[in-house]
């Protein structure tokens, strides 16, 4: 059996529910070249009146507006669990909608069985969210 890369959960917002119909292209084109797998993908809103609901990928996409989600790729449903969509949901700011993914690293897979085939080992596997890396960068831009 291959060895799976690392699995990611991360939680994106959108003030106002306004996703971009780029997203949807973005997302396939990843899961097209190899880059990851989306496992299981959903959306959690929470209305101006604190109503909240949530929607999973089938649902979302068969709406006019968020169309452009049509075909994104997903494994699984439902393993996005019912404790992480409530808190997530209650964390949310009304107004906001959040698009919660799970997602394997697929090029770090590859990656993995080649250090394993020559003995090696990943020991850490550790992610600096891309904001951090651009706050440094301009930091260090900065001063030079």
């Amino acid at each position: 059996m291959e060895g799976h890369g690392p699995v990611e959960f991360v939680v994106v917002g959108f003030a106002g529910g306004r996703i971009d119909e780029s997203l949807g292209p973005a997302l396939r084109e990843q899961v097209e070249r190899g880059t990851i797998r989306i496992i299981d993908l959903l959306f959690v809103q929470k209305d101006e009146d604190g109503s909240q609901r949530s929607f999973e990928l089938s649902e979302v996409s068969a709406d006019e507006k968020y169309a452009h989600l049509n075909g994104v790729p997903q494994e699984i449903d439902g393993l996005i669990g019912p404790e992480d969509v409530e808190q997530i949901t209650d964390a949310l700011v009304p107004g906001t909608t959040a698009m919660i993914v799970l997602f394997e690293h697929m090029w770090l897979r590859d990656l993995r069985a080649a250090i394993e085939a020559s003995g090696g080992l990943v020991i850490l596997d550790e992610r600096i969210p891309g904001r951090v890396v651009d706050e440094v960068d301009e930091a260090v831009h900065a001063t030079a």
